[in-house]
């Protein structure tokens, strides 16, 4: 079973793919929707894990709760600022194991710390620990150190494998 990242799926919000059109050349929402759930199923197996990193969708809950059945990953929410509406209803809740604003966990000994939004410190990060985070669109931050936007902006609509994410940040020195 593996473990994967994703943040900024958007579903059904239209603005988004003028907003980001270099990395969302759809036609439409539909189009856009379709395309990160298959590409999230292309990359998974069942039984993996994706923890979504905020801004599931912008549309109506129950339309996203349809998509979001179709993914055949066991998923975890980080709820991101899009996801307000979205999490007062139940149906859209129960598509996730976890909800929460923050998270940490760890793999081979690492610290991963999970938030939508970038932050400047978190837990450890001057002792190597990692922090992932959506929000932002591929658009760079201040923030130094072992730090990820995971956003499907950043990675060709596709989700982040933890050993790539790992990899990728153990070449960052530690926050100074």
């Amino acid at each position: 079973m593996a473990t994967w990242f994703t943040s900024d799926l958007h579903f059904y919000h239209s603005n988004i793919l003028r907003y980001c059109a270099q990395s969302r050349p759809f036609k439409n929402v539909d189009e856009m929707n379709l395309a990160i759930v298959d590409n999230i199923n292309q990359a998974t197996h069942h039984g993996d894990t994706l923890w979504i990193l905020g801004d599931v969708t912008f549309g109506r809950p129950e339309n996203s709760v349809w998509l979001l059945r179709k993914i055949h990953c066991r998923l975890h929410l980080i709820s991101g600022n899009h996801d307000v509406d979205a999490l007062k209803k139940q149906e859209f809740r129960d598509c996730f194991e976890s909800i929460d604003v923050y998270k940490e966990i760890r793999y081979n000994g690492t610290k991963i710390c999970m938030m939508h939004y970038p932050i400047e410190s978190w837990n450890e990060s001057y002792h190597g620990s990692f922090m992932l985070h959506g929000h932002c669109h591929g658009r760079p931050t201040q923030t130094k150190g072992r730090i990820l936007d995971v956003g499907v902006d950043t990675n060709q609509m596709m989700p982040y494998n933890i050993d790539v994410v790992c990899e990728k940040l153990s070449k960052i020195p530690y926050k100074e």
